[in-house]
Protein backbone atom coordinates (compact mmCIF):
# COMPACT_ATOMS: atom_id res chain seq x y z
CA UNK A 1 0.00 0.00 0.00
CA UNK A 2 1.18 3.51 -0.77
CA UNK A 3 0.06 6.94 0.36
CA UNK A 4 -0.97 9.07 -2.62
CA UNK A 5 -1.35 12.58 -1.27
CA UNK A 6 -1.28 14.72 1.86
CA UNK A 7 -3.41 17.82 2.53
CA UNK A 8 -2.92 19.24 6.03
CA UNK A 9 -6.12 20.38 7.76
CA UNK A 10 -5.37 23.27 10.09
CA UNK A 11 -7.68 24.20 12.92
CA UNK A 12 -8.14 27.98 12.93
CA UNK A 13 -9.90 30.33 15.32
CA UNK A 14 -11.43 32.56 12.61
CA UNK A 15 -11.90 31.16 9.11
CA UNK A 16 -12.38 34.48 7.32
CA UNK A 17 -9.25 36.02 8.86
CA UNK A 18 -7.25 32.93 7.97
CA UNK A 19 -8.53 32.98 4.39
CA UNK A 20 -7.48 36.62 4.03
CA UNK A 21 -4.02 35.81 5.39
CA UNK A 22 -3.44 32.80 3.11
CA UNK A 23 -4.80 34.66 0.07
CA UNK A 24 -2.85 37.87 0.69
CA UNK A 25 0.36 36.57 2.21
CA UNK A 26 0.83 33.38 0.20
CA UNK A 27 -1.36 33.65 -2.90
CA UNK A 28 -3.70 30.79 -2.01
CA UNK A 29 -7.12 30.65 -3.68
CA UNK A 30 -10.29 29.12 -2.23
CA UNK A 31 -11.24 26.02 -4.24
CA UNK A 32 -13.98 24.55 -2.04
CA UNK A 33 -17.68 25.40 -2.52
CA UNK A 34 -18.88 28.59 -0.76
CA UNK A 35 -21.40 26.63 1.34
CA UNK A 36 -18.49 24.84 3.01
CA UNK A 37 -17.27 28.14 4.36
CA UNK A 38 -20.67 29.30 5.58
CA UNK A 39 -22.29 26.03 6.73
CA UNK A 40 -19.36 23.86 7.81
CA UNK A 41 -16.81 26.61 8.66
CA UNK A 42 -14.30 24.76 6.46
CA UNK A 43 -12.41 25.57 3.24
CA UNK A 44 -9.87 24.04 0.91
CA UNK A 45 -7.29 26.45 -0.47
CA UNK A 46 -4.71 25.93 -3.19
CA UNK A 47 -1.53 27.55 -4.41
CA UNK A 48 -0.04 25.75 -7.40
CA UNK A 49 -0.09 22.07 -6.46
CA UNK A 50 -0.15 22.74 -2.72
CA UNK A 51 -3.43 22.48 -0.85
CA UNK A 52 -4.49 23.08 2.74
CA UNK A 53 -7.80 22.60 4.47
CA UNK A 54 -8.80 25.17 7.10
CA UNK A 55 -11.39 24.25 9.72
CA UNK A 56 -12.74 26.74 12.24
CA UNK A 57 -12.88 25.44 15.79
CA UNK A 58 -14.76 26.77 18.79
CA UNK A 59 -12.16 25.25 21.11
CA UNK A 60 -8.92 26.84 22.22
CA UNK A 61 -6.12 25.62 20.02
CA UNK A 62 -3.24 23.61 21.41
CA UNK A 63 -2.88 21.44 24.46
CA UNK A 64 -2.30 22.71 27.95
CA UNK A 65 0.91 21.50 29.54
CA UNK A 66 0.33 18.11 31.10
CA UNK A 67 -2.81 17.40 29.05
CA UNK A 68 -3.12 13.89 27.69
CA UNK A 69 -3.41 14.27 23.88
CA UNK A 70 -5.56 11.12 23.72
CA UNK A 71 -8.24 12.97 25.74
CA UNK A 72 -8.11 16.23 23.76
CA UNK A 73 -11.03 17.32 21.58
CA UNK A 74 -8.99 19.65 19.36
CA UNK A 75 -5.59 19.59 17.69
CA UNK A 76 -3.47 22.36 16.20
CA UNK A 77 -3.45 20.38 12.93
CA UNK A 78 -5.08 17.28 11.49
CA UNK A 79 -3.01 15.67 8.76
CA UNK A 80 -5.39 14.13 6.21
CA UNK A 81 -3.85 11.44 4.01
CA UNK A 82 -5.35 9.92 0.86
CA UNK A 83 -4.16 6.29 0.68
CA UNK A 84 -4.70 4.15 -2.41
CA UNK A 85 -6.76 1.70 -0.32
CA UNK A 86 -8.11 2.97 3.01
CA UNK A 87 -9.54 -0.43 3.99
CA UNK A 88 -6.20 -2.22 3.56
CA UNK A 89 -4.43 0.52 5.49
CA UNK A 90 -6.99 0.37 8.31
CA UNK A 91 -6.62 -3.42 8.55
CA UNK A 92 -2.82 -3.07 8.59
CA UNK A 93 -2.95 -0.48 11.40
CA UNK A 94 -5.22 -2.71 13.50
CA UNK A 95 -3.12 -5.81 12.79
CA UNK A 96 -0.04 -3.95 14.02
CA UNK A 97 -1.76 -3.40 17.37
CA UNK A 98 -2.70 0.26 17.07
CA UNK A 99 -6.13 1.58 18.05
CA UNK A 100 -7.58 3.84 15.34
CA UNK A 101 -11.09 5.23 15.28
CA UNK A 102 -13.59 2.99 13.50
CA UNK A 103 -13.43 2.91 9.69
CA UNK A 104 -16.64 4.69 8.68
CA UNK A 105 -18.34 6.24 5.67
CA UNK A 106 -19.07 9.91 6.29
CA UNK A 107 -21.94 12.18 5.26
CA UNK A 108 -19.51 13.99 2.93
CA UNK A 109 -18.69 10.88 0.88
CA UNK A 110 -15.43 9.65 2.38
CA UNK A 111 -14.55 6.34 4.01
CA UNK A 112 -12.10 7.27 6.74
CA UNK A 113 -10.47 6.64 10.08
CA UNK A 114 -8.10 8.56 12.34
CA UNK A 115 -5.14 7.71 14.52
CA UNK A 116 -3.00 9.81 16.84
CA UNK A 117 0.78 9.60 16.69
CA UNK A 118 2.79 9.32 19.93
CA UNK A 119 2.87 13.10 20.31
CA UNK A 120 -0.88 13.49 19.89
CA UNK A 121 -0.90 14.71 16.28
CA UNK A 122 -4.11 13.63 14.61
CA UNK A 123 -3.60 11.61 11.43
CA UNK A 124 -6.70 11.00 9.32
CA UNK A 125 -6.93 8.71 6.31
CA UNK A 126 -9.72 8.87 3.76
CA UNK A 127 -10.81 7.61 0.38
CA UNK A 128 -13.78 8.63 -1.76
CA UNK A 129 -16.52 6.09 -0.99
CA UNK A 130 -17.11 5.53 -4.73
CA UNK A 131 -13.53 4.31 -5.23
CA UNK A 132 -13.30 1.98 -2.21
CA UNK A 133 -12.93 -1.66 -3.14
CA UNK A 134 -14.03 -4.03 -0.39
Amino acid sequence: MKLKNLIPMLNVSNLESSLVFYEEALGFEVVSPPEGIQEWRWATIRSGETELMLSETEHELGLEKGTNPQESISWPAIFYFYPDNVTDLYNHVVTQGFQPTPLESTFYGMKEFSLQDPDGHMLSFGQDVETVQE
